[in-house]
Protein backbone atom coordinates (compact mmCIF):
# COMPACT_ATOMS: atom_id res chain seq x y z
CA UNK A 1 0.00 0.00 0.00
CA UNK A 2 2.99 2.28 0.75
CA UNK A 3 4.33 1.54 -2.90
CA UNK A 4 0.92 2.47 -4.60
CA UNK A 5 0.91 5.86 -2.41
CA UNK A 6 4.50 6.95 -3.23
CA UNK A 7 3.44 6.32 -7.05
CA UNK A 8 0.01 8.23 -6.45
CA UNK A 9 2.18 11.27 -5.16
CA UNK A 10 4.84 10.96 -8.23
CA UNK A 11 1.96 10.85 -10.83
CA UNK A 12 0.59 14.05 -9.07
CA UNK A 13 3.98 15.66 -9.27
CA UNK A 14 4.75 14.46 -12.87
CA UNK A 15 0.74 15.72 -13.96
CA UNK A 16 1.17 19.28 -12.51
CA UNK A 17 4.68 19.66 -13.93
CA UNK A 18 3.75 18.32 -17.44
CA UNK A 19 0.11 19.23 -17.52
CA UNK A 20 0.55 21.67 -21.07
CA UNK A 21 1.68 19.14 -22.56
CA UNK A 22 -0.36 16.28 -21.84
CA UNK A 23 -4.29 14.62 -21.41
CA UNK A 24 -4.18 13.73 -17.81
CA UNK A 25 -5.36 16.28 -14.63
CA UNK A 26 -5.16 15.91 -10.93
CA UNK A 27 -8.21 16.84 -8.58
CA UNK A 28 -8.97 16.62 -4.86
CA UNK A 29 -12.06 15.58 -3.62
CA UNK A 30 -13.94 15.33 -0.18
CA UNK A 31 -17.98 14.79 1.10
CA UNK A 32 -19.79 12.51 3.26
CA UNK A 33 -20.15 9.20 3.10
CA UNK A 34 -23.09 6.90 4.45
CA UNK A 35 -23.12 3.15 5.46
CA UNK A 36 -24.50 0.01 6.31
CA UNK A 37 -22.93 -3.22 6.46
CA UNK A 38 -24.70 -6.10 4.88
CA UNK A 39 -25.31 -9.20 7.25
CA UNK A 40 -25.15 -6.82 10.68
CA UNK A 41 -28.95 -7.65 11.11
CA UNK A 42 -29.39 -3.70 10.81
CA UNK A 43 -30.75 -1.87 7.73
CA UNK A 44 -30.27 1.42 6.80
CA UNK A 45 -27.26 4.03 5.92
CA UNK A 46 -26.89 5.46 9.24
CA UNK A 47 -23.53 5.93 9.39
CA UNK A 48 -22.18 8.90 8.49
CA UNK A 49 -17.78 9.54 7.91
CA UNK A 50 -15.90 11.41 5.68
CA UNK A 51 -14.78 10.16 2.16
CA UNK A 52 -11.82 12.25 0.09
CA UNK A 53 -8.75 12.26 -0.77
CA UNK A 54 -6.69 12.54 -4.39
CA UNK A 55 -7.47 11.68 -8.15
CA UNK A 56 -5.69 11.35 -11.62
CA UNK A 57 -8.04 11.25 -14.66
CA UNK A 58 -6.42 10.38 -18.10
CA UNK A 59 -8.29 11.10 -21.15
CA UNK A 60 -8.70 8.12 -23.60
CA UNK A 61 -10.54 10.48 -26.24
CA UNK A 62 -13.82 12.55 -26.32
CA UNK A 63 -15.95 10.36 -24.94
CA UNK A 64 -14.08 8.04 -22.34
CA UNK A 65 -11.50 8.50 -19.38
CA UNK A 66 -10.19 6.50 -16.87
CA UNK A 67 -9.66 7.93 -13.15
CA UNK A 68 -7.38 6.78 -10.51
CA UNK A 69 -8.18 7.72 -7.18
CA UNK A 70 -6.58 7.16 -3.68
CA UNK A 71 -9.13 7.96 -0.86
CA UNK A 72 -9.46 8.28 3.03
CA UNK A 73 -12.85 6.39 3.68
CA UNK A 74 -14.91 5.91 6.83
CA UNK A 75 -17.46 3.03 6.70
CA UNK A 76 -19.08 1.05 8.97
CA UNK A 77 -22.88 0.43 10.56
CA UNK A 78 -24.81 2.41 13.50
CA UNK A 79 -28.17 1.79 14.97
CA UNK A 80 -29.88 3.73 17.69
CA UNK A 81 -32.86 1.86 19.01
CA UNK A 82 -36.58 3.46 19.17
CA UNK A 83 -37.71 3.86 23.08
CA UNK A 84 -41.41 4.64 21.76
CA UNK A 85 -40.92 0.44 20.39
CA UNK A 86 -39.39 -0.58 23.62
CA UNK A 87 -35.87 -0.80 21.79
CA UNK A 88 -33.10 0.60 23.71
CA UNK A 89 -30.39 -1.09 21.93
CA UNK A 90 -27.24 0.59 20.74
CA UNK A 91 -24.63 -0.80 18.21
CA UNK A 92 -21.44 1.38 16.15
CA UNK A 93 -19.32 -0.03 13.97
CA UNK A 94 -16.44 2.54 12.70
CA UNK A 95 -14.35 1.15 9.66
CA UNK A 96 -11.46 3.24 8.48
CA UNK A 97 -10.06 2.10 5.32
CA UNK A 98 -7.17 3.95 2.77
CA UNK A 99 -9.07 3.07 -0.94
CA UNK A 100 -8.07 3.02 -4.39
CA UNK A 101 -11.04 2.76 -7.01
CA UNK A 102 -10.10 2.94 -10.73
CA UNK A 103 -13.12 3.86 -12.40
CA UNK A 104 -13.64 4.22 -16.23
CA UNK A 105 -15.65 6.71 -17.14
CA UNK A 106 -18.06 8.00 -20.16
CA UNK A 107 -19.03 11.50 -20.42
CA UNK A 108 -22.37 12.76 -21.77
CA UNK A 109 -22.72 16.51 -21.85
CA UNK A 110 -22.64 17.85 -18.01
CA UNK A 111 -22.73 14.08 -17.22
CA UNK A 112 -20.36 11.68 -16.57
CA UNK A 113 -20.77 7.90 -15.55
CA UNK A 114 -18.06 5.60 -13.70
CA UNK A 115 -17.85 2.22 -13.05
CA UNK A 116 -14.82 -0.10 -11.67
CA UNK A 117 -13.05 -2.14 -9.20
CA UNK A 118 -11.71 -0.44 -6.01
CA UNK A 119 -8.86 -2.22 -3.32
CA UNK A 120 -8.97 -0.85 0.33
CA UNK A 121 -6.99 -1.49 3.05
CA UNK A 122 -8.66 -1.12 6.94
CA UNK A 123 -6.75 0.87 8.81
CA UNK A 124 -8.52 0.31 11.92
CA UNK A 125 -11.60 -0.85 13.22
CA UNK A 126 -13.72 -0.56 16.38
CA UNK A 127 -17.56 -1.84 17.55
CA UNK A 128 -19.63 -0.26 20.40
CA UNK A 129 -23.00 -1.54 21.70
CA UNK A 130 -25.07 -0.77 24.71
CA UNK A 131 -21.88 -1.75 27.45
CA UNK A 132 -19.29 -0.05 25.21
CA UNK A 133 -16.17 -1.09 23.49
CA UNK A 134 -16.49 -4.72 22.22
CA UNK A 135 -13.41 -6.35 22.41
CA UNK A 136 -14.10 -9.96 21.48
CA UNK A 137 -15.79 -9.48 18.19
CA UNK A 138 -14.83 -11.54 14.99
CA UNK A 139 -11.87 -9.83 13.19
CA UNK A 140 -12.07 -7.78 10.12
CA UNK A 141 -10.30 -9.01 6.83
CA UNK A 142 -7.46 -5.84 5.85
CA UNK A 143 -8.18 -5.85 2.77
CA UNK A 144 -11.06 -5.29 0.78
CA UNK A 145 -11.81 -5.47 -2.77
CA UNK A 146 -15.01 -3.44 -4.03
CA UNK A 147 -16.98 -2.24 -7.45
CA UNK A 148 -18.14 1.18 -7.70
CA UNK A 149 -21.11 2.86 -9.68
CA UNK A 150 -21.62 6.56 -9.99
CA UNK A 151 -22.69 9.85 -11.54
CA UNK A 152 -20.63 13.01 -12.14
CA UNK A 153 -22.33 16.02 -12.59
CA UNK A 154 -20.14 19.40 -13.68
CA UNK A 155 -21.48 22.41 -11.91
CA UNK A 156 -19.08 24.92 -13.00
CA UNK A 157 -16.08 24.99 -15.09
CA UNK A 158 -13.72 22.73 -12.73
CA UNK A 159 -16.20 21.75 -10.04
CA UNK A 160 -18.47 18.65 -10.29
CA UNK A 161 -20.62 16.70 -7.74
CA UNK A 162 -20.49 12.90 -6.95
CA UNK A 163 -22.97 10.21 -6.04
CA UNK A 164 -21.19 7.19 -5.79
CA UNK A 165 -22.27 3.73 -4.55
CA UNK A 166 -19.83 0.74 -3.13
CA UNK A 167 -20.21 -2.92 -2.48
CA UNK A 168 -17.75 -4.93 -0.61
CA UNK A 169 -17.69 -8.07 -3.30
CA UNK A 170 -15.70 -9.80 -0.92
CA UNK A 171 -16.72 -10.50 2.89
CA UNK A 172 -14.94 -8.21 4.89
CA UNK A 173 -15.57 -10.80 7.66
CA UNK A 174 -17.50 -13.71 8.61
CA UNK A 175 -21.24 -13.70 10.26
CA UNK A 176 -21.17 -13.70 13.87
CA UNK A 177 -22.83 -16.86 14.00
CA UNK A 178 -19.72 -18.22 11.93
CA UNK A 179 -22.09 -19.42 9.27
CA UNK A 180 -20.73 -19.42 5.37
CA UNK A 181 -22.71 -19.37 1.98
CA UNK A 182 -20.84 -20.40 -0.60
CA UNK A 183 -23.13 -17.30 -2.25
CA UNK A 184 -23.04 -14.91 0.38
CA UNK A 185 -19.70 -16.16 2.98
CA UNK A 186 -20.01 -13.39 4.94
CA UNK A 187 -20.64 -9.76 5.98
CA UNK A 188 -20.22 -6.56 3.22
CA UNK A 189 -19.95 -3.09 3.19
CA UNK A 190 -22.72 -0.97 1.12
CA UNK A 191 -21.31 3.23 1.24
CA UNK A 192 -23.50 6.15 -1.14
CA UNK A 193 -20.91 8.44 -0.76
CA UNK A 194 -21.40 12.72 -2.38
CA UNK A 195 -18.73 14.63 -2.95
CA UNK A 196 -17.53 17.87 -4.58
CA UNK A 197 -14.28 17.22 -6.79
CA UNK A 198 -12.23 20.13 -7.71
CA UNK A 199 -9.92 19.65 -10.77
CA UNK A 200 -6.78 21.44 -11.74
CA UNK A 201 -6.11 22.73 -15.14
CA UNK A 202 -8.22 21.02 -18.00
CA UNK A 203 -8.03 17.51 -19.94
CA UNK A 204 -7.33 18.75 -23.14
CA UNK A 205 -3.73 19.52 -24.57
CA UNK A 206 -3.41 23.39 -24.65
Amino acid sequence: MKKVFYLFIFLLAFTFATQAQTRFKAGIKAGISTSQVEGDTYAGFNKFGFDGGGTLNAKINEKWAAQFEILFVQKGSKHIGDANKGDLSFYLMELNYLEVPILFQYQQKKFTFELGPGFGYLINSKEYDSNGNIYNAIPFNKKEVSLSLGINYLIYKNLGMTWRFTESMLPIRKYASGASFWFNPGQRNNVLAFTLTYTFGNAETE
